[in-house]
């Protein structure tokens, strides 16, 4: 399968999770066929306190990491770890998560991915591991 085809794949897999539609969460690729995940501020994102769960970020970051590493691959890919650091609050700002990759091997795949508001200012960085399976998708 052609990298364009999978990315096509990849952003149709994306639009069937109920999550990520429950979120408004949007997925692009770039040009290197990173994994590009919006999200729009909206006041259910936020703690109590008035700024962005640290649960959001950590959704961005997963998903910009395992999107930008399963794109690479004809089957499944499994999240084994990712991490979370955070590095700003972020308060009434739309989110954009940049997935960057560290290593594709046959067996795990690893990726990276930072958290910017629309503005450009770094919130987060993070990233994940990735089993690769033989599951087919559906």
């Amino acid at each position: 399968m052609t990298p364009d085809a999978r990315a096509t794949r990849m952003t149709d897999l994306f639009g069937r999770a109920p999550l990520a539609a429950h979120l408004g969460m949007t997925l692009r690729f770039d040009a290197d066929l990173r994994a590009v995940v919006g999200i729009a501020h909206a006041p259910f994102l936020d703690h109590g306190l008035g700024q962005v769960h640290g649960g959001v970020f950590a959704t961005l970051i997963d998903t910009a990491a395992w999107f930008t590493a399963a794109v690479h691959y004809d089957t499944w890919i499994s999240t084994v770890d990712f991490s979370v650091r955070l590095l700003e609050p972020a308060e009434g700002e739309d989110l954009v998560a940049t997935g960057e990759i560290v290593r594709l091997g046959r067996r795990l795949a690893a990726a990276d991915a930072e958290v910017r508001t629309a503005a450009g200012r770094l919130t987060a960085v993070g990233g994940g591991t990735f089993a690769v399976t033989g599951v087919e998708y559906g």
